[in-house]
């Protein structure tokens, strides 16, 4: 059976979870905002659902006139697994 880390880390390295995060570290987004990072909802989704569950991102609710939207944001978490994912890929990209 896989530990709950082995499982947290392979979550960063699946498909669209990257675009995502580096999105939200610009500014809260809704889940129809982020259909140009991945094109499939339920993929989305399921994404969004992986990276809350584990802390990288949360959602708040924004009220616009008289309606509430979720909204989408990075955490603390997030933001430093982004900032390693992005040296990890300038390691492995250098040459």
């Amino acid at each position: 059976m896989k530990s709950k880390k082995a499982r947290t880390i392979g979550i960063l390295g699946r498909p669209y979870v990257i675009d995502i995060l580096e999105s939200l570290c610009k500014k809260p987004l809704r889940f129809v905002d982020l259909k140009d990072k991945c094109l499939n909802d339920r993929t989305r989704a399921n994404r969004l659902k992986e990276l809350k569950k584990r802390g990288f991102i949360k959602t708040i609710i924004v009220d616009v006139n008289e309606q509430s939207f979720v909204h989408y944001v990075i955490t603390s978490k997030g933001e430093k697994a982004l900032c390693l994912l992005r040296e990890l890929e300038a390691l492995i990209c250098s040459k």
